[in-house]
């Protein structure tokens, strides 16, 4: 399976709900851009967050959860705990980093959360990578986009 987690990704239980939602290595998330959108397009696009934490990790952050079921949106190492958490740099305001693990959320190539790995290495013309995990990634000189496979659904814990 492939969930979706980036320096570009990322799915919302509140306020966007219908449709395919492309994100790309260039850092485009929807109408979405990694280091030019704020907290005010995030809420705008996805609806206000089913929870926030603010944390530091290489910096400091505050993390906007959707689809949390109760929970933190993200742990105080910063790892996710929601369906999606939109990251943002807590000096600049702006977006940093999204994760998903939202099938609505699909690269330029149609993978998306729960597409089986086969599929996703023949869609992408390339085979996944083996190591801490299975994956793909894809760089461009202003950001990158990192496809997780795994075999488990659901979010990390």
């Amino acid at each position: 399976m492939v969930p979706l987690a980036a320096a570009t990704l990322t799915g919302c239980a509140s306020g966007h709900s219908s449709g395919r939602i492309v994100v790309s290595a260039r850092g485009g998330i929807g109408p979405m851009h990694v280091d030019e959108s704020d907290r005010a397009d995030v809420i705008s696009f996805a609806g206000q967050p089913d929870s926030e934490r603010r944390g530091r990790y290489l910096a400091r952050y505050d993390a906007l959860g959707y689809g949390c079921r109760g929970r933190r949106a993200a742990d105080k190492q910063g790892f996710p705990h929601c369906k999606t958490v939109f990251y943002l740099d807590s000096r600049t305001g702006k977006l940093e980093l999204p994760y998903t693990e939202d099938q609505r959320y699909v690269d330029p190539n149609g993978v998306h959360v729960g597409t089986r790995t086969p599929v996703a290495e023949r869609r992408l013309h390339r085979r996944a990578f083996n190591g801490c995990f299975s994956g793909f990634r894809f760089d461009t000189k202003t950001a990158f986009l990192v496809n997780v496979a795994r075999r488990r659904e659901g979010p990390h814990r």
